[in-house]
């Protein structure tokens, strides 16, 4: 991790030690079934931000193991089925600007990436990263199931932060990443890809002269600083066709990068295998977090 990097993320993890997570849980009657329950809940993040979260949680007694499904590049985070949900504890947390999340700043897609760039102080994708800490913290501070191993996964800019919180939080056992998002890596700036990376290009476009500000701005949020940080195993997914998320090359990478990852290459694009991958990907976390 370079110099700059490891100053940004202590940087992060100070903002954040400083505020009160203040986890606060609902009910939600209409979602929850006879099998588990599910909550509405508030937290909070860096700058007084208050972020907003699914949880669901089996019926019995725990300790429970915990998926937490990260969010991609988009405007709604809904409640995400999954066939572990009547074992596993299950987050799904939003970031700021995502619906539920909204009430101060509302996320523009596209436009978020390049939101406030040309400064490190207003560029809302470093704060969108602390969020996704953040989630680890309301995870282990709600008081309404005990935990046993806990994973993280996500698609795209999801899978980016999924393996940004396992490099920075050491008791994450599990990390399914399809196609991680690029952002901060020279890979995303390449002239050409598809969205939402080409919002970088679109940017520098119509600033040409700050080409060295983006690359600057986004550098600390590039997964391969990251990557060698991460203690848990990674179940990696990309597509060959894949310019809009995680290029092959960079999906390459990081795989490299990352000291215990299981790499699968598909024929396809950003769906990182789509369904072929997902029955993977379930059987995959099931294993890691001792699930029958």
């Amino acid at each position: 991790m370079t110099i700059a990097a490891n100053l940004f993320w202590r940087e992060t993890e100070a903002v954040l030690a400083e505020l009160s997570v203040d986890v606060r849980l609902h009910r939600d009657d209409f979602y929850s079934q006879p099998d588990w329950d599910v909550f509405q809940v508030r937290y909070t993040s860096a700058d007084g931000y208050r972020l907003f979260a699914w949880l669901s949680v089996p019926h019995g007694d725990g300790p429970f193991p915990a998926i937490v499904r990260m969010p991609d590049y988009g405007s709604v985070h809904d409640l995400v089925y999954t066939s572990l949900r009547e074992q596993a504890v299950v987050m799904n947390p939003t970031y700021r600007g995502q619906r539920q999340s909204d009430q101060v700043f509302q996320a523009k897609y596209p436009g978020l990436l390049t939101e406030g760039i040309e400064d490190l102080e207003s560029y809302v994708m470093r704060r969108v990263f602390a969020d996704a800490l953040r989630s680890m913290d309301a995870l282990t501070g709600q008081e309404q199931a005990e935990l046993g191993p806990v994973a993280f996964m996500g698609a795209g800019l999801g899978g980016a932060l999924a393996l940004a919180v396992a490099a920075r939080r050491e008791d994450i056992h599990a990390v399914a990443a399809n196609t991680p998002m690029a952002l901060g890596n020279p890979a995303s700036l390449q002239p050409g890809l598809a969205y939402p990376l080409a919002e970088l290009d679109d940017y520098m476009r119509l600033y040409p002269a700050r080409r060295d500000v983006v690359k600057r701005n986004t550098a600390d949020l590039d997964p391969i600083t990251l990557a060698g940080k991460i203690t848990a195993p990674v179940l990696l997914s990309v597509g060959i066709n894949d310019t809009g998320s995680c290029p092959l090359k960079f999906g390459e990478e990081l795989a490299e990068k990352i000291p215990d990852c299981d790499l699968r290459v598909y024929h396809g694009a950003s769906e990182g295998g789509g369904h072929e991958h997902a029955q993977i990907q379930i059987s995959w976390l099931s294993d890691k977090l001792g699930l029958g």
